[in-house]
């Protein structure tokens, strides 16, 4: 499926697109402090094992065997959970898709748990674009849409209706237009 929505070049409208390419490194990310704390660990162990002074202890004698198993046990946990992160960000990267229909912005998302949010343009008040220094850096942004029922624009939770966490620059800018543009069109609709 193209990842790029109805204005770019060879997609249809009334079709499911994802958020962008970068958006499941930022996913990733988002998840990976586990991970990263114990490569820490499988590190630092690596580093111990072959330390001198762990082969003359006086209680316990050599602890170079010891601390061998223990740095290659860490490091097979690294990589379980490593596996684990990158498999739930995957999932949740191919299940978070958007669609823009005739009177709504559709969100879908969700592993086990599937929600679909459909976001009506008559309400949408106004469109954020958001970019911190790690999303400018990779060329991401974050939409907020803030709508009528919907009035709470310091609310930062990513499963709250009016936010699409992460996505490619060009595309958030696109989405941002389109949905201001329908908006203004079903406003002026409904003034008549």
């Amino acid at each position: 499926m193209e990842e790029n929505p109805v204005d770019h070049p060879g997609v249809p409208q009334d079709m499911y697109h994802t958020l962008g390419s970068k958006t499941l490194l930022i996913f990733v990310l988002q998840r990976v402090h586990a991970a990263f704390i114990i490569l820490l660990l499988t590190i630092g162990a690596f580093i111990l094992k072959d330390y001198p002074s762990l082969k003359t202890v006086p209680v316990a004698g050599d602890l170079t065997p010891y601390t061998n198993l223990a740095a290659w046990a860490l490091l097979g946990i690294f990589v379980v959970i490593f596996l684990l992160t990158f498999l739930i960000s995957w999932l949740i990267y191919i299940n978070y898709k958007f669609m823009l229909g005739e009177d709504s912005l559709k969100v879908k998302r969700g592993i086990l748990n599937k929600e679909e949010v459909a976001i009506p343009y008559r309400q949408i008040q106004d469109v954020d674009i958001e970019r911190d220094l790690a999303f400018q850096m990779m060329g991401l942004s974050r939409i907020a849409i803030l709508t009528a029922g919907h009035e709470d624009k310091d609310d930062k939770d990513d499963q709250s209706e009016g936010i699409l966490p992460a996505m490619d620059k060009d595309l958030a800018e696109w989405l941002q237009t389109e949905l201001l543009k329908r908006a203004n069109v079903q406003k002026v609709i409904e003034e008549k």
